[in-house]
């Protein structure tokens, strides 16, 4: 039985380059196609900008239904809820209409 170094070699050297060069075309061909995607991605992102009506209807601000004292108590809720403490616990010292 006699070893040729210089074939196991050869095929060693063989193996290692065609295994490099299919990952580097498979890294080449994934960028190709992330950069096409993206190419359409951006071609369908564009959105035209809706047209301005010129006489559009002044619209009257909508006042809360309900008394001060229940819209009170649902904000202190909230708040309580956001805060993770009892309602008995929040103390809401102004409560005004902003613009």
């Amino acid at each position: 039985m006699s070893f040729e170094g210089g074939a196991a070699a050869t095929s060693t050297l063989i193996t290692f380059l065609l295994g490099l060069g299919i990952v580097f075309i498979g890294l080449v061909a994934l960028i190709v196609i992330i950069k096409i995607m993206g190419a359409i991605m951006r071609g369908v992102g564009r959105k035209e900008p809706a047209p301005v009506r010129e006489s559009a209807p002044e619209e009257k601000p909508v006042e809360p239904q309900g008394d001060l004292g229940e819209i009170k108590a649902a904000a202190a809720a909230a708040i309580a809820t956001v805060l993770g403490e009892s309602v008995g616990g929040i103390r809401i010292v102004s409560f005004h209409k902003v613009d």
